[in-house]
Formats: structure tokens, C-alpha cells, sequence
């Protein structure tokens, strides 16, 4: 039996950062790399830099041996469904038995504070706290009583919870740049979103070209980085105009009227428009930006309101990922897909006659079927005509990277 370490991320793109929390990783257990990574639309509610396959296999490049695919379903929510389907995707292939988590604050002891926060009493006092319109980051910090307003520290917080009902064990490393959503690039390290914003106003390469590895910086020059905001805010717009408060309701997760204000949005004039108009201090710029992109994705609510993944999708992989993917075949317990074809439904557990079949089916191609609009949007976004293309989930195949 081969084990392996999980670690969840983004890479968008793979940066150095990256590459520390890895070969840190490496250094405490020395077994493959199982990557579970967002596809075509991010956490913070955006789309990626560059396609999933690219950046799967930038990933695999800088040591990770297969990478597999959280489906939006997944990525497009707050932090805690967000660890929680990362987390059973790993459980799920049956050869994980360590995640890696990277934190601002790596010595907190988050599995005593998961355990905490779980437990009934701590959970009613949450709901309080929420219903009296805190934030949820800043609702967890004040019943548990401890400093949590880091990104990853909230992050590091929630796959400790989700590892709690699993036999696979947290390490905590710490977070190297200067912060998640930082704008500062600072010698050889510095966050995603700074390396964003240099690519986004086009700033000397010479300016960050030292804070990511060869292979992405190699990738970020000969690919278009990037999407037009302009073309996603006119696409988001015309759903709101489209559709009444009720109807927006009914394709993302709004809550306490929320759907009202996304309405009156329809009228801003851009995208940061009308995050400057909806952002409260209830509802969090990040939160808005995952409610437009799932109302874009054109959904039913359903879709984002699932409890578990139906699949594990490839995305790459090398020789040891290769190895791993023969292994999960008798370990993982979720259908694998690796090439995606048109009767993709085949893979789907066929429905019997308990319910359960049925809706772990129907489950299936709600995701499945969520996924392949994401990467369709992703690729109309795009400036680079070969990239902008619909049926890619169907044309592109997972990247194999030999040693």
C-alpha cells in the first residue's frame, strides 16, 4: 500500500510560496503528493490565470505527483464547504493519511479548536453571533476566543474540522509571503494575488519574474494571463437584468434578502462597481464575488448546496501519480475519471432502486455538468483565440509529466 499527503490549493499560479509549503512538506513525511486543486474559478470568486490543465501541470512539475480537481461546486463556497469537499476528495481515494496545511499561525493548536467549535453549546453561540450579523471568520475568533483574521489560519481552522470525522492527520506549515491577499512582491516570495496584479497592469517582468519557478514563469510568458473583467461583468450583468430578486435566489446562495441588493447591482457600471455597493460588513467582498460567479454559472441552488463530491477528476500526474491512480482503483470510493467523454454519465452509479443511488446519480452530473459550464466561461473570458473555445473538458486531457 502506498500513502500519500494531501495538500489543497489554488496555484494561481504556482509561485514560490507554493514550492516552500511543499518541499517543507516533503521534509516531515517523506511519501507522494496528492493535490487537490480549484478549477476554473477560484475561492475568492474570480476566474483563474490560466486553465486548470496548465496549472495542474506546472504543479506536478515542481513535485506534486497527481493533482485532481475540486469541483466548483466546491471552490465557489466559503471556507468551511470549501475544506470540507477538499478534504473528502482526499479521503476519498482511499491512500491518504496526512494534509498539509499552510497558516499564518502553524503552532495554534486547530485541531483542540475544531473540536471546540464543534461541540454543540459553541455551535449554538455561533448561530447567535451570525444571526446578530457578524461575519462568520470574525463570529469562530470571538466564541473560541482566539485571534483568527488570517486567511489560511481560518482555512487551517476548517480542514481541521473536516479531518475530524477522518483517519487523516493535520500538519501545519507556516505561510511564507507576505500574506493572501498582499499586493507587495518582496524579493523571491510573494502572494498569488501580487503576482496577479503585476501580470493584470503588465509590469516589468523583472518586477516578479523572481518570485515564481522557472516552469511557471516560462508558462505566464507564452500563455495570456489573465481575463477580461470588462466581458465577465457585462456576462454577470446581463444575468441580473435577466432575472428577478426570487430567480437570483434560486442560482446562488443568497441569504437575508441578499438577492435584493444584487439586483440593484445590475445598474453599476463595472465589476468593482458593484462590489463596492454590495460589500457590507455582513456580507464580505469575497462572499458577493462567489454569488456572481455561481449566479453566472447559471445553476440551480442545488448545485452549490451539495454535501459531498461525486468524483475524483485528473487533472495530472507522473510516474508515482500514475502508481497511485493504478492503487485507487481498489482503494478510492469514487468513480475516477480521467478522459472525459460525452457519455460522461457512464460514470455515474447507476441508479437501483434505493433513493440513495439515486441521488448520489443525480449528485454526479450536477457537478459534472456545473464543471463543464465553469471551464466554457473560463475559456470566453479569454483574449487568446486558440483558448477561447467551448468543449474543452471534453478536448483536453489530463497532462502527464515524465521525470
Amino acid at each position: 500500500m502506498i500513502y500519500a499527503t494531501g495538500i489543497v490549493a489554488e496555484y494561481n499560479p504556482f509561485h514560490n510560496g507554493h514550492l516552500h509549503h511543499l518541499t517543507a512538506t516533503k521534509k516531515i513525511v517523506d511519501q507522494p503528493i496528492i493535490a487537490v486543486m480549484s478549477g476554473s474559478f477560484m475561492q475568492r470568486g474570480e476566474p483563474a490565470c490560466l486553465n486548470k490543465w496548465l496549472r495542474a501541470k506546472l504543479a506536478v512539475q515542481n513535485g506534486i505527483d497527481l493533482v485532481l480537481e475540486l469541483p466548483v461546486n466546491f471552490s465557489l463556497r466559503s471556507a468551511q464547504y470549501f475544506a470540507s469537499g477538499a478534504v473528502q476528495l482526499l479521503n476519498a481515494t482511499g491512500c491518504v493519511n496526512y494534509l498539509s496545511c499552510g497558516a499564518e499561525s502553524p503552532k495554534q493548536n486547530f485541531t483542540a479548536l475544531a473540536k471546540k467549535i464543534t461541540a454543540p453549546a459553541t455551535q449554538e453561540l455561533l448561530r447567535q453571533k451570525l444571526s446578530e450579523g457578524h461575519g462568520y471568520a470574525a463570529a469562530c475568533a470571538e466564541v473560541l476566543q482566539q485571534a483568527l483574521d488570517k486567511p489560511n489560519d481560518i482555512l487551517a481552522l476548517e480542514y481541521a474540522k473536516a479531518l475530524l470525522a477522518t483517519d487523516i492527520k493535520p500538519l501545519f506549515i507556516k505561510r511564507m509571503d507576505n500574506g493572501y491577499n498582499s499586493i507587495d512582491i518582496d524579493g523571491s516570495l510573494a502572494s498569488a494575488t501580487a503576482i496577479r496584479q503585476a501580470l493584470a497592469e503588465q509590469q516589468p517582468q523583472n518586477t516578479w519574474q523572481q518570485a515564481v519557478p522557472q516552469a511557471t514563469l516560462q508558462a505566464l510568458l507564452q500563455n495570456s494571463a489573465g481575463f477580461d473583467e470588462n466581458l465577465l461583468w457585462q456576462l454577470i450583468c446581463c444575468r441580473l437584468r435577466l432575472l428577478s430578486p426570487a430567480e437570483i435566489a434560486a442560482r446562488c446562495q443568497c441569504s437575508e434578502g441578499l438577492e435584493n441588493l444584487l439586483k440593484q447591482s445590475s445598474a453599476c457600471r463595472s465589476f468593482s462597481e458593484a462590489l463596492q455597493l454590495c460589500t457590507k460588513k455582513r456580507y464580505s467582498t469575497s462572499r458577493i464575488r462567489r454569488l456572481l460567479m455561481q449566479l453566472l454559472l447559471d445553476s440551480p441552488r442545488a448545485a452549490f448546496e451539495q454535501a459531498a463530491p461525486a468524483y475524483l477528476r485528473v487533472l495530472a500526474f507522473n510516474d508515482t501519480g500514475r502508481q497511485l491512480l493504478k492503487q485507487m482503483k481498489a482503494t478510492a470510493t469514487l468513480p475516477i475519471i480521467t478522459k472525459l467523454g460525452k457519455n460522461y454519465s457512464a460514470y455515474a452509479t447507476q441508479p437501483q432502486d434505493d433513493t440513495q443511488a439515486q441521488i448520489t446519480e443525480q449528485n454526479f452530473l450536477m457537478q459534472i455538468q456545473t464543471e463543464i459550464k465553469a471551464s466554457d466561461i473560463w475559456s470566453m473570458l479569454q483574449k487568446e483565440q486558440t483558448l477561447n473555445r467551448p468543449g474543452n473538458d471534453f478536448l483536453l486531457s489530463p497532462n502527464y509529466v515524465k521525470r
